[in-house]
């Protein structure tokens, strides 16, 4: 198994517990597992900045690599100011926020490690070796 297709798998759990922890935080549960919470997000946070550092070598993919470096910077400092931002009734707007933007890093991380994998595949067929 690639380094790329291990960070997809990690980053698809972590992204799955964070939105079932943030589900039952959402409806008033488990509020003593926040502490996790955080450190799963970092961790995903982590991943997503690992699959772009992959995503580097490639000159073609650099741009998105860029953009998921600081699509991470984003979630981490939305996720950390979360509970202070926009109190009281319309809150939920900072929680569909926080949920829409930590989701949307899967895709980019898909498409990221997508195209390193078909590059991959071609080296492996046509015998070519990266430089």
């Amino acid at each position: 198994m690639s380094a790329g297709r291990l960070l997809l798998i990690l980053l698809r759990v972590g992204g799955g517990l964070q939105v079932v922890l943030g589900i039952a935080f959402w409806t008033g549960h488990l509020y003593q597992y926040l502490g996790v919470h955080r450190a799963i997000g970092v961790g995903f946070v982590a991943v997503l900045w690992a699959v772009a550092a992959l995503a580097m070598m490639d000159r073609d993919r650099r741009g998105l690599a860029l953009f998921a470096i600081a699509w991470g910077l984003v979630i981490a400092a939305l996720g950390f100011a979360q509970q202070r931002l926009v109190p009281g009734d319309w809150h939920w707007i900072v929680r569909v926020a926080h949920l829409a933007i930590g989701i949307a890093a899967i895709p980019i991380a898909e498409r990221l490690s997508k195209r390193a994998t078909a590059a991959s595949s071609a080296e492996r067929i046509t015998g070519a070796t990266a430089a």
